[in-house]
């Protein structure tokens, strides 16, 4: 029998809609204002979970059943898949695998958790226009998103994690104060004045390589993340680069979100946005300094990271990390 989960308000990550979700172990709801109910069931036979929906045509349709099962998915962890034989909702999981004979779809929770549009501003990957940057070929890099580009509600933690692009006005205070902190600068080396880090945040946002977020926790800021593109960045002559490798440097400056298993959830979290944002990203990378321990012990935990080597940067010896698509979306991860 599966557990009760009563009722809980959740709000859509890329719109301003609130939903009401309730479930007993059978029947979920998903209701939201002025809107009509989404009905389904969870029927448990043998071997498999099925989700039975009633026919009545429902607005939101999609949104309501991608909350649902996110919902469901995060907070039943024993849960691998749901089954269906619905067919109005088999254009919504293209790609996930169908029988053949009886048209059932199997929803896995590892696959759920790469589609895009749910946790990410809904992007398609753009053409392939390939340049060349310091004798590296790459593809053209699209203009970076505004504002938000990532948002998620973790049960773990009971927090809801985001990732937005640097606005100057906004966060110049609180970079310069993370930067003034001994045990920042002691890795990252930019305990500058106020103005010299304005500059260094207006020359991230102007470099297409690169994606300079800020990571907030309900609201509040609380560290700094980088995303790079790994062929157009100092990492590339140091091992076999891939066109699509990303990378990221980070930084939790908010000393009260500090702590092992928020570290945790928000590097899961950016290598979920990274591997969603652009799905021709198979692989992301990572250069810490090789005696930094505190980041190169979630190697261990995080699931994905493996050691590859040491090497020499001119500035530093560095720990070359990396992370593989299809190692990072196993069970547990998400």
């Amino acid at each position: 029998m599966l557990k009760i989960l009563g009722e809980k308000n959740i709000q859509s990550p890329f719109n301003s809609t609130s939903y009401t979700i309730f479930f007993d172990g059978k029947n979920c709801r998903v209701e939201s204002y002025a809107e009509k109910t989404l009905s389904f069931q969870v029927l448990e036979h043998e071997n498999e979970l099925e989700l039975v929906f009633s026919n009545e045509k429902v607005e939101n349709y999609e949104n309501k059943l991608y909350v649902a099962l996110d919902y469901l998915f995060s907070h039943l962890s024993s849960i691998d898949h749901f089954v269906c034989y619905e067919k109005n909702i088999l254009s919504f999981f293209s790609g996930f695998p169908i029988c053949k004979e009886t048209q059932k779809i199997s929803i896995s929770r590892l696959g759920f958790y790469q589609l895009p549009n749910i946790w990410t501003k809904n992007k398609k990957n753009g053409p392939e226009i390939w340049i060349s940057t310091n004798d590296k070929k790459h593809p053209y890099r699209p203009l970076q998103e505004t504002g938000v580009v990532y948002k998620r509600t973790i049960p773990q933690i009971k927090k809801t994690i985001s990732f937005r692009l640097a606005n100057i006005a906004q966060d110049l205070d609180c970079f310069y104060q993370w930067h003034n902190q001994a045990r920042v600068y002691d890795l990252w080396e930019l305990n500058k004045p106020k103005e010299e880090l304005r500059e260094y945040l207006e020359k991230g946002l102007r470099d297409t390589h690169q994606m300079p977020l800020f990571l907030e926790v309900d609201g509040e800021s609380v560290g700094y993340f980088e995303v790079y593109w790994a062929a157009e960045d100092r990492i590339a002559p140091y091992y076999d680069v891939e066109p699509f490798d990303r990378g990221f440097h980070f930084l939790i400056g908010n000393e009260k979100f500090l702590g092992r298993e928020n570290t945790d959830q928000f590097i899961r979290s950016i290598m979920h946005f990274i591997f969603l944002d652009d799905q021709r990203t198979r692989r992301i990378v990572a250069e810490p300094r090789s005696d930094n321990k505190r980041v190169i012990r979630y190697v261990e935990i995080v699931p994905g990271w493996k050691f590859i080597k040491e090497f020499d940067f001119p500035h530093k010896r560095a720990a070359l990390l990396m992370a593989k698509r299809e190692d990072f979306f196993v069970k547990g991860s998400i």
